[in-house]
């Protein structure tokens, strides 16, 4: 009976001892992993604060630049704004008193001209197209087409292919707001090479100084009913060349309206 509860005794402490083998085992290696996530932890909060660091100098990098861009457009707006008045008042002293008020009577025209203009949106280089939204204090012209002219002559061979004149008409629409009488209408041809034709360079000039270059002037007598309007432009040889050209109307120094011409 002795050796009976000897033999259960040993055996209780060999398998105590394999369980206390087995726990220690557990936790050295529990503790093991514990560690390295520990470190790997710290490790990413390292990697994660100096990325933020860096996103955080780079966004104060940014906010700077924006706030001297901001500084370097408001100087430019107000040095804009001061050669302004400067030429305003330069033609104001050059000037009669008579004349001033004149001229600040069309000056106030072509502004309210050119503040309704800028509200439109922009014209569309299709053939034929008009200003989208037109003002309706202002001329709007419609059915825009150029035709390439020959014209025969003693000193011109008809195997030249080449034009000298462009055939522009369109039509001045129907407008019971408008005054009617005598319109000036400028026609502005602009070639392939974004070359103006105009010969003997042709140009209006504003109150302001700014200048419109033109190719033709038709003087049209209104009348507020829809006119229909041909103009000839004679071409600069050296500058009419194969391919797409621009056909811009102006009243007043305002676009109604532009068309295209292919000269193959």
């Amino acid at each position: 009976m002795t050796i009976k509860k000897n033999k259960i005794t040993k055996i209780s402490i060999v398998i105590l001892m394999l369980l206390l083998l087995f726990f220690s085992v557990k936790y050295f290696k529990v503790k093991d992993e514990l560690t390295q996530f520990k470190a790997n932890s710290e490790l990413e909060i390292q990697i994660l604060e100096s990325q933020l660091g860096e996103i955080l100098h780079k966004y104060d990098s940014l906010s700077e630049e924006s706030k001297r861009n901001a500084e370097l457009l408001a100087i430019n707006v107000d040095s804009r704004s001061i050669n302004d008045e400067s030429k305003i008042q330069n033609t104001l002293e050059a000037s009669t008193v008579d004349d001033s008020i004149v001229f600040y009577a069309k000056r106030a025209q072509e502004l309210n001209a050119q503040i309704a203009h800028k509200t439109q949106a922009l014209s569309k280089k299709s053939n034929g197209s008009t200003l989208s939204e037109a003002n309706p204090y202002r001329l709007s012209v419609s059915n825009i087409n150029a035709k390439g002219v020959k014209i025969y002559s003693d000193l011109y061979k008809s195997s030249n292919s080449q034009i000298q004149q462009l055939r522009v008409c369109y039509t001045l629409q129907k407008s019971d707001i408008l005054k009617a009488g005598s319109r000036k209408v400028y026609i502005q041809v602009v070639n392939p090479k974004n070359q103006i034709i105009s010969k003997g360079n042709s140009y209006v000039e504003n109150a302001l100084g700014a200048k419109l270059q033109y190719s033709a002037l038709s003087e049209v007598n209104y009348d507020k009913n829809d006119t229909d309007v041909c103009a000839y432009v004679d071409l600069e040889k050296h500058k009419t060349v194969k391919g797409n050209y621009i056909i811009n109307i102006y009243s007043d120094f305002t676009k109604i309206g532009s068309t295209t011409f292919e000269y193959k």
